[in-house]
């Protein structure tokens, strides 16, 4: 009988000390997410050449029933300007990090 307790104490023991692990990929790229009314507005990250919310060259999709457009961004500090009829709508300092998406709502 003590055998039997001695061997069934030995494999709980066994059972417990059994090993686990995880890991977690984080995206190396960071996101800017549009969402709102992009008819005549013009966007435009750190001074950069300005790109046309409205054309037919923006990938945009539905989320929630609105009109969203996503865009990669290196990690870290970035002006984000949306003008619409030249007229700044949307002026912003945002931070993003890996795997981090920001969404600025255009009025």
């Amino acid at each position: 009988m003590k055998n039997i307790l001695l061997i069934t104490f030995v494999f709980m023991l066994s059972a417990c000390s059994a090993g686990y692990s995880s890991s977690t990929q984080v995206d190396d790229k960071a996101y800017l997410q549009l969402a709102g009314d992009f008819s005549n507005t013009v966007l435009i990250i750190d001074d950069q050449q300005p790109i046309m919310l409205d054309s037919g060259e923006v990938n945009t999709f539905k989320l929630n029933g609105e009109k969203v457009a996503k865009f990669d961004l290196p990690t870290g500090s970035h002006t984000v300007e949306v003008l619409r009829n030249n007229t700044t709508v949307v002026k912003r300092k945002i931070y993003v990090s890996n795997g981090n998406t920001f969404e600025v709502r255009i009025p």
